[in-house]
């Protein structure tokens, strides 16, 4: 049931009342930015995972999901763990973006 969790965040109405006037007025306006813009909605996933490797090799001990169990029981270690996990992630991810636009 977990893995339906992040299907239906595809479904969010409020994302998509953000989205698709905003497509339709890039489209109006800028085809060739549009283009960018999906193709790099179709890289994103591409780089998201890559990092999430490179944490999971760098970090081989850490578990995301039970330090989410710790910092319910107040674990406040497990919460800047978690926290640095996080912030590591989404510096590869920007070095990743920054090293596939060069």
């Amino acid at each position: 049931m977990p893995k339906f969790k992040r299907l239906k965040a595809l479904l969010d109405k409020s994302a998509w009342l953000l989205i698709l006037p905003s497509l339709l007025a890039l489209f109006l306006i800028d085809t060739a930015m549009l283009q960018t813009l999906i193709q790099w909605l179709v890289f994103a996933p591409v780089l998201a995972g890559l990092a999430i490797i490179v944490s999971r090799v760098v970090f081989p001990q850490i578990h995301l999901s039970t330090l989410v169990e710790q910092i319910r029981q107040g674990n406040i270690a497990a919460g800047l763990l978690a926290s640095a996990l996080v912030l590591f992630v989404a510096i590869v991810i920007m070095a990743l973006v920054i090293w596939a636009k060069a």
